[in-house]
């Protein structure tokens, strides 16, 4: 887009701020990226609006996805977090699905997968783990249980959502503010609730 077009579509002023923003945001995800990330992410025609930590021993990929929202809270005082812990963990975010700002996404040692065209609110949560195993002898050994979490294309996820290990979220399904995910969503069905239960179809 043309200066002359930005201008006429943000304004003088709100486009200086537009450009303030991205200029302090870009500082932010520089010094997460150079000094507090241990993970080369592989981040193909994305746009990362969110300063974001990646970290981990296992792969990241990225391709043509939006990290962040403006404007939107939590922009400025929050940032994302990314991480696939475990040398064989994987966590894959494809083309066209936004993230709003302050996501965690947790892959422990298995895989998370984040589809195309997903429409992602802010706080979201997702891990593939408990992280520690529920039996009082297992919660600092390292026996627990791993499994992946798939959320399938065009699915659109409400504010302060938790998406739990082994889920499935079927594709066009939507999930209301505030849900705690815990077993497989249906495709093209609305779920919300702590644990989210369907509501109806689309």
């Amino acid at each position: 887009m043309s200066i002359l077009r930005k201008i006429k579509r943000y304004g003088i002023r709100r486009l200086f701020v537009y450009f303030c923003l991205l200029l302090f945001c870009n500082m932010r995800g520089f010094f997460l990226r150079l000094f507090f990330s241990d993970n080369r992410p592989d981040i193909t025609k994305s746009r990362i609006l969110q300063p974001t930590q990646f970290v981990g021993k296992g792969k990241i990929k990225i391709q043509g996805a939006i990290l962040g929202c403006w404007p939107s809270p939590g922009l400025l005082d929050g940032y994302g977090y990314i991480e696939a812990r475990a040398s064989e963990a994987l966590v894959e975010i494809k083309s066209s699905t936004i993230l709003n700002n302050n996501f965690v996404v947790i892959a422990d040692r298995s895989e998370i997968s984040i589809g195309e065209r997903c429409l992602i609110g802010p706080n979201f949560f997702v891990t593939d783990s408990d992280f520690h195993g529920l039996k009082l002898e297992d919660r600092c050994n390292g026996n627990y249980y791993c499994a992946r979490v798939d959320i399938e294309d065009d699915v659109f996820i409400g504010n302060n959502v938790r998406v739990l290990k082994g889920v499935r979220i079927g594709r066009g399904s939507v999930i209301g503010s505030g849900s705690t995910v815990v077993n497989d969503v249906e495709p093209m069905s609305i779920y919300a609730g702590i644990p989210a239960r369907k509501i109806k179809e689309i």
